[in-house]
């Protein structure tokens, strides 16, 4: 094998495809990129076993078609001290010359045939969506999804697609991410629960691409194409809960406040909080919304809201840091939180809850 690159192009997609690799695997042959070159230009590939991303270069010059193991965590940090523009790879059977101008390194590889294989698109069902709308999806719900592990399908966001739209829902049984988001697709008859590591490498490799990515979809794996790239992971298994049922459907209590205000007067009031009760007190009252904590060993804090209610006083209590990840997802002015009393969950949403919501349940205070 032997090619020709811009060093910035392959620097690129090998940090990329880098960021897959568990450098702590008992497995040695996945701590390498594959390289494949063939006529149709470069391919790198990357897999823990769980995850793999497999990214497409055209504009460079195959002089001789092949395959090569590079250590991926090297080769990465190679790329960045080097400053040539352009840069030859030559391989003879394990063994890889990388050329840059008069700078020569020789790495020791392994057989490229002992790399795994890497998994196809399925057949099963396709949806198309514009990446931005999947970037957001994920910023908005990502942050609800449950972080212990063992959780099973609560350590992954839920995909529902549909035949103009896909909802995404996450959760950890204390908060809840929704959002609705248009695209093509058709139904499945099962449940596609996306891991953190998934689908985090996708809004990555999205990034601020204006493009679109469809997301091809069996039974327990999800293969996402982006132009030239693609990421595929294995699904959650478990059953995602039936978050619907949980949803509230008797708030009966409504405010209104402005979204920068209610977030700087969460930031405030957090800072007087303590390690045993991450807590705020939220008093509301026609006109204006009280947030009140305390802190033993640092004091208090009382910090006030001009708020849009009419209704009768309440007082609840709530993890700041759980509505302050609510209000990231609301893009408008103004925020409307729907609530009914200290024992039922809240709903912040941007005016319209049919596109997105975020639940977050009540503390006692």
């Amino acid at each position: 094998m032997h090619i020709v690159s811009a060093r910035d192009q392959l620097a690129d997609a090998m940090n990329l495809v880098a960021g897959v690799v568990n450098s702590r695997s008992t497995n040695p042959i996945t701590q390498n990129v594959q390289l494949v070159a063939d006529k149709a230009g470069l391919e790198l590939r990357a897999t823990d076993l769980e995850v793999s991303v497999r990214s497409r270069l055209s504009e460079v010059q195959v002089k001789k078609p092949g395959a090569c193991l590079l250590n991926a965590g090297l080769v990465a940090n190679l790329l960045k001290d080097i400053r040539n523009d352009t840069l030859d790879i030559v391989v003879n059977g394990t063994k890889s010359e990388l050329k840059a101008g008069r700078d020569r390194f020789e790495l020791q590889g392994a057989d490229p045939e002992e790399f795994p294989k890497l998994p196809e698109k399925g057949h099963d069902a396709s949806v198309t969506m514009k990446g931005k709308d999947f970037v957001a999806a994920i910023r908005k719900v990502g942050r609800s999804v449950a972080l212990e592990k063992g959780r099973y399908a609560l350590n992954g966001v839920l995909l529902e697609p549909a035949k103009s739209a896909i909802e995404f829902c996450g959760t950890d049984g204390r908060r809840l991410g929704y959002v609705k988001a248009p695209a093509k697709g058709k139904e499945v008859k099962y449940q596609v629960i996306v891991p953190t590591k998934g689908y985090n490498l996708i809004s990555k490799v999205i990034g601020n691409q204006d493009t679109d990515v469809v997301l091809h979809l069996s039974e327990n794996r999800l293969v996402a194409e982006i132009g030239g790239t693609e990421v595929a992971t294995l699904l959650v298994e478990g059953q995602f809960p039936d978050y619907r049922s949980v949803v509230p459907k008797d708030l009966d209590k409504k405010l209104v406040a402005s979204t920068d205000d209610l977030r700087a007067a969460l930031n405030k009031a957090k800072h007087l909080t303590s390690i045993e009760s991450q807590a705020v007190r939220l008093e509301i009252a026609p006109g204006e919304l009280t947030l009140r904590s305390k802190s033993p060993t640092h004091g208090l804090a009382e910090v006030r809201v001009d708020i849009e209610y009419s209704g009768g006083e309440e007082a609840i209590g709530f993890d700041p840091q759980y509505i302050l990840q609510g209000l990231d997802g609301v893009e408008s002015d103004k925020v409307t939180f729907e609530f009914k009393d200290k024992e039922t969950g809240a709903i912040v949403h941007a005016g319209d809850r049919a596109n997105f919501y975020y639940l977050v349940m009540p503390i006692d205070i």
